[in-house]
């Protein structure tokens, strides 16, 4: 028992170490720019190219409107996904200081799973572990921000299917139970960005949101 105690602290220990040095410099700016100046410049894009292109394919979905719609969200779903996919790597990902920490890399599964509920809330806050959480929170937060800005992109996909087919087959019902899976799980994406956030703030501001030092 007293060796099992002493290999746990070891563990925190270690994972102390390296959460000492972690901060995030601007994940809450990062994702803000996306949704305000690149996802809307994507969605324009996408249905003035599906404009054009169904002004000239008219007869893939029957009718000019449904064409549109359906080449707009084909479009449109796939450029949030590549360019969420290329913005989370190249400007988000290094908006956490230093990367490629892993900060709970050497916890137990269940270590793993307590600091997680910690950060998200359902669990009391142990104190003495402060810097490990607020690290982890950290690493936790710049995971959701990719996947905030990558996930929309199946979503306007297979919305537009919907919109374009309507419902007229189990098919399409399947689709539209998919959409409202999707959304919800979406909103759970969102309460635990923003909850990560506030635990990074709550743990100590001074070093939340720092300009990323260009060179």
């Amino acid at each position: 028992m007293r060796e099992s105690n002493i290999g746990a602290e070891a563990r925190w220990a270690t994972a102390a170490e390296r959460a000492e040095n972690v901060t995030d410099a601007g994940i809450g700016a990062g994702v803000r720019r996306y949704f305000l100046f690149q996802f809307p410049l994507i969605l324009i894009c996408a249905c003035g190219a599906g404009f054009f292109l169904a002004s000239f394919w008219p007869e893939i979905e029957g009718t000019f409107l449904r064409s549109w719609v359906y080449l707009g969200s084909v479009l449109a779903g796939l450029g949030v996904i590549v360019i969420g996919l290329i913005y989370g790597e190249k400007n988000i990902g290094p908006r956490v200081q230093p990367q490629g920490v892993g900060i709970t890399t050497g916890l137990e599964p269940a270590e793993v799973k307590h600091v997680r509920r910690q950060i998200l809330g359902t669990k009391p806050v142990e104190v003495q572990h402060a810097a490990l959480l607020r690290g982890a929170a950290i690493e936790i937060r710049g995971r959701l921000a990719k996947q905030l800005v990558l996930s929309p992109g199946l979503f306007i996909y297979f919305c537009g299917q919907v919109i374009s087919r309507g419902i007229s087959s189990a098919l399409d019902i399947g689709v539209l139970v998919l959409l409202l899976g999707m959304g919800i799980v979406y909103l759970f994406l969102v309460r635990q960005f923003l909850q990560t956030g506030k635990f990074v703030h709550a743990m100590g501001s001074a070093t939340v949101e720092q300009p990323i030092e260009r060179t």
